[in-house]
C-alpha cells in the first residue's frame, strides 16, 4: 500500500514538471508568422525591454504613403543579449531598416530577423526568435566592415 502510494505520488510530480514545459515549448511557436522576409524602413516608437519577449515597435509608410504601427517580437532578454542587444540599442526616433517575417494574418504584427542604422551598423545581425542561426550570424557578420579600433 505504501509503495503504491509512493508512486502514485512520483507519477503526479512527474506530471506536474513535465506539463508545464509543453505548454513553454508551444508558446515559442512561430506558425502565425509567413516566410517571407520583408524589409522596411521606419522610426522606432518603442522598445520594450522585458521579458517573455523584447519587442520593438516602429512607424513606417505603407505603398500608399500611409503611417502604419508595426509591432515585432524577439527572444527574451537574456537570448537577446547574447545577440548583442541590450536596453539602449534602441530608442524612440531611431531611424531603423528592419527585416521581419510578417504575420500571416496580414496584421502590422512580426517576427524580427534583422536590424540595422541608415549608416549600415547593424543593431541585430541575426535573430533566434526568427529561426536564426549560428551559421548565417556568421555569414552576416564576415560581410560587415570591421568596426574601427578603439582609442
Amino acid at each position: 500500500m505504501r509503495s503504491q502510494m509512493l508512486v502514485a505520488a512520483l507519477l503526479v510530480l512527474a506530471a506536474v514538471f513535465v506539463s508545464p514545459g509543453g505548454v513553454v515549448l508551444a508558446h515559442h511557436s512561430n506558425a502565425e508568422y509567413g516566410n517571407n522576409l520583408t524589409t522596411m524602413e521606419g522610426t522606432v516608437v518603442e522598445y520594450r525591454w522585458r521579458n517573455p519577449h523584447v519587442t520593438v515597435v516602429w512607424d513606417t509608410k505603407d505603398k500608399t504613403g500611409k503611417t502604419v504601427q508595426w509591432r515585432g517580437e524577439l527572444a527574451s532578454i537574456t537570448t537577446v543579449m547574447g545577440s548583442g542587444l541590450t536596453k539602449n540599442s534602441l530608442k524612440p526616433g531611431d531611424p531603423i531598416k528592419i527585416s521581419v517575417y510578417a504575420s500571416k494574418l496580414g496584421t502590422p504584427e512580426s517576427v524580427i530577423q534583422y536590424i540595422e542604422r541608415p549608416d549600415g551598423t547593424v543593431v541585430l545581425g541575426w535573430s533566434n526568435q526568427a529561426g536564426g542561426n549560428p551559421e548565417n550570424r556568421a555569414k552576416r557578420e564576415a560581410s560587415q566592415p570591421a568596426a574601427p579600433p578603439k582609442p
